[in-house]
């Protein structure tokens, strides 16, 4: 199990965050309103009346928050999740290149790394495991009920009934009645601390006690304990063997030379800044063949601007040029580095990958839990449910609307949002 962004666990509101609205017979009043749109949410359509109370903040937000439902109801949150996850994973891609780096400077052989991987081999585990979903912030007695289903699944599945069965019937996460539980093996650093340290003490069999996580409840039963091949943990491996303060500084002294391949377009890049008339095709970085030519595209940059914040976003294409070419050359810069990682082969793992996306995956599916979302929802659903997410205080919709400022951009890259119109103030 992966770790998610840390949220405020308290539920204390961050500093510039829009308090929730006092809706009350509000909501019934504004869900019967006509009129033109005010605001407008993929298909879902705020009339100006609905929304006259809010401001520009609260008013943003809820197109956030809608625009997650939007997704969630069309079974898109893996759209959601993409850009972000490959972010991820190039910083791993990256931070492995810096290893491979300092290795080569260092005059370190293959044989060397060989030797030392053999007296301490990495382990992996196979595990299945089922899962009562109940976070911290949720209620008492929310975590109550986890807890004690919890239990009695471990007591049913320790005197002999099918784990598997046992997963299809308790087990909150989604797919695991299909794969019985099964995860992708896994290694240290792939699931939160509490989740590997119980799965590393039992043996091939053996069941775990009821192991809580900022997850929930979980009941782990181990299937297979094995060495990691060589090839796939190299990196680690570099990471025992190279000092690291000496690696990252050989590593840099590497990455600025190889930034001087970088050429900056800067007539697309203001083009790309001006609006929408530059093709997603265009190049706006370029550079050349000495270890494989590379380009960074309108497209390209698009989806890396979609991953800031909104404040960064706005500075970026509203600004003057000096943001949005330093945020160009940031992008081409990592992508520079990824294509040079990948060309010696330095790919994460799919075990790193499925632990990314899984931690993706959970973390949107509990904000769209918090925020009442759900797939298959109809337009009217999505607004009615986002209206009340706006307005709600308790704690765990609370946490679920601060978070979602990460993906915003994102967000309004899958589902467009406009005002046609003014609300009225």
């Amino acid at each position: 199990m992966g770790r998610p962004t840390a949220a405020d666990p308290g539920g204390a509101r961050r500093p510039g965050a829009p308090r929730a609205v006092r809706w009350g017979a509000l909501l019934f009043l504004a869900a019967a309103c006509s009129g033109p749109p005010a605001l407008e949410v993929g298909p879902v359509a705020y009339s100006a009346d609905e929304v006259s109370l809010l401001s520009e903040i609260q008013l943003a937000l809820l197109a956030d928050i809608t625009a997650l439902g939007v997704v969630v109801a069309a079974a898109r949150t893996d759209e959601v999740a993409a850009p972000f996850v490959e972010r991820e994973l190039r910083s791993l891609m990256l931070q492995r290149l810096a290893m491979e780096v300092a290795a080569e400077d260092a005059g370190m052989e293959e044989p060397e790394l060989r030797a030392a991987y053999a007296r301490s081999p990495e382990p992996e585990l196979v595990v299945r495991h089922l899962v009562l979903l109940s976070e911290r912030w949720r209620p008492e007695e929310h975590r109550d009920s986890a807890r004690r289903r919890a239990r009695e699944a471990l007591e049913r599945a320790r005197f002999g009934e099918s784990f598997e069965s046992l997963v299809a019937e308790y087990s909150d996460e989604p797919g695991a009645a299909q794969r019985g539980g099964l995860l992708a093996p896994g290694r240290k650093g792939s699931w939160v601390a509490e989740f590997w340290e119980a799965a590393s003490v039992i043996r091939p069999g053996e069941l775990s006690p009821v192991v809580e996580t900022e997850y929930g409840y979980h009941v782990i039963r181990l299937e297979e304990r094995r060495a990691v091949p060589f090839e796939e943990v190299r990196g680690e491996v570099l990471e025992r063997l190279v000092d690291l303060p000496s690696a990252l500084s050989r590593a840099q002294d590497w990455a600025e030379a190889e930034y001087g391949a970088l050429r900056v377009d800067t007539a697309a890049l203001a083009a790309w800044q001006a609006g929408p008339g530059l093709s997603a095709a265009d190049t706006l970085v370029s550079w050349p063949a000495r270890e494989g030519a590379g380009v960074l595209t309108a497209a390209d940059l698009d989806a890396y601007v979609a991953t800031l914040g909104p404040e960064a976003r706005a500075e970026v294409r509203g600004g003057d040029g000096g943001p949005a070419l330093g945020v160009a050359e940031s992008a081409a810069r990592a992508r520079l580095l990824a294509d040079r990682a990948r060309r010696r082969g330095l790919e994460p793992s799919i075990a790193q990958r499925a632990a990314v996306e899984r931690r993706w995956a959970l973390r949107i599916q509990g904000w769209a839990e918090a925020l009442g979302f759900a797939t298959g929802m109809r337009p009217r659903a999505v607004k009615e449910a986002a209206l009340e997410a706006l307005g709600s205080e308790r704690q765990g919709v609370a946490v679920a609307r601060s978070e979602l400022e990460a993906v915003s951009g994102v967000l309004r890259t899958l589902v467009p949002v406009s005002r046609p119109a003014d609300p009225t103030r």
